[in-house]
């Protein structure tokens, strides 16, 4: 077996480490018969030979072998090597190569030659979809659908085995394969015909295959109590595998082990997301499924409901006032569901509205230090210091500006271990700037020279700036270390009652630290009108601290106009990838001049150019600037996908952002 598998030079191939010369050895160990040896083989062909789905010269390399050991009958570890296979092979997920950079292009030619040598291997592929082991059988289809160019009609293939086939999981990975494919209306059809007469959790899985195909196509009167049904159903009870490795794999199989103990049907746990999740912009039905298994007095059902919700709210725009009220409900269950529950709540800004009374009488009602709570679950586990976080509770309340959370956020301050976001919660609350201004001041941390910054000392100056003029007390508490951007810019904020910090200002406005020389030249404005602030800030717009200039040369308006030239010359270079750099010289030249016919062009560019542009042009569009860029903003209002929804990333403020953006595209309309 593996014949020529160690007369290839894998010392000249490369994986994402370096040298490939560790993957013959791999390659044998994912058959194994020895289990953890098969998970750590496993672990170590994702982690670098197929590291985080990129694909190297030594991944192509190793193909050809991982088709020998999967076609191969009776061969332990299988199951594994068709899934990493379909990863490898699937084209889908790759960008066309004139959008990709060289590096990123050549991989993905690397990727085509994979594909192409399982094309090559369809036939031989193709029979496995009767082997007898029917781990195997379930992780095929994908693998096919991969290489669906050489199956005529892989689709009708499909859905002629779904009416032969008993196993559960098997019938699972047929489903989804067929839905991931694009399917004629006979497809539809059959799969339609299925939902109405199979039993709830296979009818379910057809309506998934559906929606994934076409949304519109899908029927959803009493979908609610059909995953009802199928929550009920007997499955199949998943034995956790008696074995320990270190590497990434097997703690996920464990995590995965865990996530369905207990659970009275685990083939269902994904159902209910991949169902609302595949109907897209078809929002208000969504919530509908959602809305009533939130109620579920079943906690597998609501907690995979309240999973559903969650990517619901942080990806689309809707009427979620009743899904909160009902998520506000999962407050009084068990501890998994309350947890999970209060998060989702104090990530969702003004949508958290309605639960309001409901977690306000959840706070009053747990014990008098609800930053601790007694429960390490509360500590963050990404912060390097490990201090304690507030209670998601407090931080829904402070969210909404709730002044409930108040005087709970002023004794967290009094802590000797405070918890590092309260500062951030404190910024809410403008309306008592004196009276949280003067807990913070003798706080605020002092640094020396070469002083890593801790957390709470920018979580302080991030409410002390929200404060403006009433943080007037911290300004000598500010002056007592070492000036940086950050403490130069929050000096600027105060205003003119930080008349002390101008000699310091002035002597780092000329420092060889551009971002600290451009954050002191905006605060000598905003403190003085200091006349020489232009020159300092124009002089800055060829470095690296140019946007930030930029932005401070906005907020000296007309009184910056003579910078105008300069600053136009931004709007006609090439913009740059992410467009920031030409979104904040329009919004510059727009509050210089008021030319709003010169820079809503680039501005309407750079809107669709980076999405998360849009929030800072809706900040300054008003006037004839709003006028000028009315379709955009109107588009916006009616879009029903949020502005920065990213398959890359998320972020804990991206619904509140983006309830933001509405709010201000609406106010300009």
């Amino acid at each position: 077996m593996f014949n020529g598998l160690d007369d290839l030079d894998w010392g000249s191939l490369e994986h994402a480490y370096g040298s490939a010369e560790e993957v013959p050895e791999w390659v044998r160990g994912l058959v194994d018969p020895d289990p953890a040896v098969r998970e750590e083989s496993l672990d170590a062909m994702y982690g670098a030979v197929h590291h985080q789905g990129d694909v190297y010269d030594s991944t192509v390399a190793a193909v050809p072998y991982l088709i020998e050991a999967l076609t191969r009958p009776g061969l332990p570890g299988r199951t594994g090597i068709a899934e990493l296979l379909a990863s490898i092979t699937d084209l889908s997920e790759w960008p066309d190569e004139d959008d990709l950079d060289e590096d990123d292009a050549e991989m993905r030619r690397q990727a085509a030659r994979a594909e192409a040598l399982a094309v090559a291997a369809a036939p031989a592929l193709l029979r496995l979809l009767d082997d007898p082991d029917p781990a195997v059988r379930a992780a095929v289809p994908k693998l096919l659908v991969a290489v669906a160019t050489a199956l005529p009609d892989l689709a009708g293939l499909l859905l002629g085995l779904l009416g032969t086939e008993e196993d559960a999981e098997v019938r699972r990975g047929l489903f989804e394969a067929v839905g991931s494919l694009e399917l004629n209306d006979n497809a539809i059809g059959h799969l339609l015909r299925l939902a109405r007469s199979a039993p709830a959790s296979t009818a379910l899985a057809a309506l998934i295959a559906v929606a994934q195909s076409d949304p519109s196509r899908v029927p959803l009167d009493g979908v609610p109590e059909l995953i009802d049904r199928a929550y009920a159903e007997e499955g199949p009870v998943a034995e956790p595998a008696d074995l320990q490795t270190d590497p990434l794999i097997g703690p996920i199989r464990v995590l995965g082990d865990e996530m369905t103990q207990g659970r009275r049907a685990p083939h269902c746990m994904h159902l209910i997301g991949e169902l609302t999740d595949s109907l897209g912009p078809r929002v208000a039905e969504r919530i509908a499924i959602v809305t009533p298994l939130l109620a579920s007095p079943h906690d597998d059902l609501a907690g995979d409901a309240l999973s559903a919700a969650n990517r619901l709210v942080e990806s689309r725009r809707g009427d979620y006032h009743e899904v909160v009220i009902r998520i506000a409900g999962l407050l009084d269950r068990s501890q998994q569901l309350a947890e999970s529950a209060a998060r989702m709540l104090k990530w969702w800004g003004p949508i958290a509205a309605p639960a309001a009374e409901t977690v306000a009488g959840r706070l009053a009602a747990i014990d008098a230090r609800p930053w601790r709570h007694g429960r390490p679950e509360w500590t963050d586990r990404y912060s390097s210091q490990d201090l304690p976080r507030l209670h998601p509770y407090v931080e829904v309340l402070a969210g909404l500006g709730d002044e409930r959370a108040l005087p709970l956020l002023l004794t967290a301050l009094r802590l000797p271990q405070r918890p590092e976001n309260t500062g951030y919660s404190l910024a809410r609350y403008t309306g008592y700037a004196d009276r949280i201004t003067a807990e913070i001041v003798p706080r605020i941390p002092v640094l020396a020279a070469g002083d890593r910054a801790p957390t709470e000392w920018y979580a302080f100056q991030f409410a002390l700036r929200a404060f403006g003029p009433a943080a007037a007390p911290a300004v000598p508490r500010l002056l007592a270390s070492p000036l940086r951007d950050w403490n130069a810019a929050t000096l600027g904020r105060i205003g003119p009652a930080a008349q002390d910090a101008l000699p310091a200002l002035r002597a780092a406005a000329a420092s060889d630290d551009p971002g600290l020389a451009v954050a002191a030249a905006g605060a000598l404005w905003r403190i003085d009108r200091s006349p020489e602030v232009l020159a300092l800030l124009t002089a800055r717009l060829d470095g690296l601290a140019a946007t930030a200039a930029l932005e401070e040369i906005a907020a000296m308006g007309s009184a910056a106009a003579s910078a105008a030239p300069l600053v136009a010359k931004y709007l006609d270079a090439p913009p740059e990838p992410d467009w920031w750099t030409a979104t904040r010289a329009a919004l510059t030249l727009w509050r210089l001049t008021g030319d709003a016919e010169r820079v809503a062009p680039v501005l309407a560019a750079a809107w669709h150019g980076n999405p998360y542009t849009r929030l800072e042009i809706a900040e300054t569009a008003t006037g004839s600037l709003a006028t000028a860029l009315q379709p955009l903003l109107r588009a916006e209002i009616e879009a029903s996908e949020r502005f920065n929804v990213s398959p890359d990333s998320s972020s804990d403020d991206q619904v509140a952002d983006d309830e933001r953006l509405l709010e201000l595209c609406r106010a300009a309309t």
